[in-house]
């Protein structure tokens, strides 16, 4: 399971056995640090909190801050600051001096985010949660009204990190990446559990059924559907990262033909890059400006990968660039903070 899983399936647990829980989040970096915004930490009234906010070094400081709000009863904005020079508890072995804001949300306002995580992975609804420190919450009806908020909140919205204006909060929780699958051959099933890993929605098309067996995708949605209607089939629009690879010249064209204008983030093209073009050839219309700046063929970062494992470590690198708007170059050849 994700991190996010583990926190989700602790927190109704929790809620069953009546235990009250702050939420805990990550709403401004500045400097160094080793997550970014939106990194979530569940923390109950007595015991040890889920999820992961640093390196393991801070988690015990950011719970009991996080248990203010329990006491208090509303939510409290605080920051903790080892920016300083000399102090080296921030970051602990990884070298990260910096500074984090951090919403702690009491438990009705944490069940309410909860909620809204649970409708995001399970119903594919995004929610836009403004959060205001004199304990005002409201909901906001879409990204559009966020948007009216200022370039912050526009960014923050479109890229579902939270973000800090003025004396509010605002939480835009997404849905999970959708991660689509094209072809159930043997190479697939690494891709599938590194998506699932991810905390990403997985589905595995292909009109073999008999490829098809929930063994070999546990945690995968199994869609049997032609290539032509595999885009229908599965829904895929702009939080969709999609991977063909069913290692069939026909099939691979008409999956290609089928997703092409659905809007994607990401469509990777198994295979050498030849072939990928004589495929982009033989379609009844040039992709349009759009898919081709979204089309990755061969699909994957340059790491040297050999074998489906380190290929599937190699795309999912990959689609998490491109979801990042990062190069994927070396850590060490970025200028500033490696979450700036």
């Amino acid at each position: 399971m994700s991190e996010i899983d583990d926190i989700l399936e602790a927190a109704e647990d929790h809620r069953r056995r009546g235990v009250p829980c702050a939420l805990a989040t990550v709403v401004a970096v500045r400097g160094s640090s080793y997550r970014r915004p939106g990194a979530r930490l569940l923390v109950p009234a007595e015991g040890a909190p889920i999820g992961l906010i640093s390196g393991g070094c801070l988690e015990e400081e950011a719970a009991r801050l996080a248990r203010r709000a329990i006491e208090l009863d509303a939510p409290v904005l605080v920051t903790i600051d080892h920016s300083a020079e000399g102090d080296e508890l921030w970051g602990i072995g990884l070298g990260c001096r910096g500074v984090i804001d951090m919403l702690a949300e009491p438990p009705a306002m944490a069940a309410e985010t909860i909620d809204a995580l649970l409708a995001a992975r399970r119903h594919g609804r995004a929610t836009y949660l403004l959060t205001g420190l004199d304990g005002e919450r409201r909901e906001l009806s879409a990204a559009a009204e966020a948007d009216t908020l200022g370039e912050r909140a526009a960014l923050a919205a479109a890229h579902g990190r939270p973000t800090v204006i003025g004396d509010s909060v605002l939480d835009p929780i997404l849905p999970p990446l959708h991660l689509v699958i094209c072809g159930a051959g043997p190479d697939a099933g690494p891709l599938a559990a590194a998506g699932a890993r991810q905390g990403w929605r997985v589905d595995v098309v292909d009109p073999r059924r008999s490829f098809l067996r929930p063994e070999r995708f546990p945690a995968a949605r199994l869609l049997d559907a032609q290539p032509a209607d595999a885009a229908t089939a599965t829904a895929a629009g702009e939080w969709s990262a999609v991977v063909i690879m069913s290692h069939d010249y026909l099939r691979d064209a008409a999956f290609l033909a089928g997703f092409l204008a659905r809007g994607v983030s990401y469509l990777g093209v198994l295979g050498p890059r030849d072939r990928t073009e004589r495929l982009i050839g033989e379609l009844p219309d040039a992709p349009s400006a759009a898919d081709a700046a979204v089309l990755h063929a061969p699909a994957g970062l340059d790491i040297g990968a050999d074998g489906s494992e380190q290929v599937a470590t190699a795309i999912v690198a990959e689609i998490l660039a491109v979801l990042h708007g990062r190069s994927g170059a070396p850590l060490r050849e970025r200028p500033g903070p490696i979450h700036g």
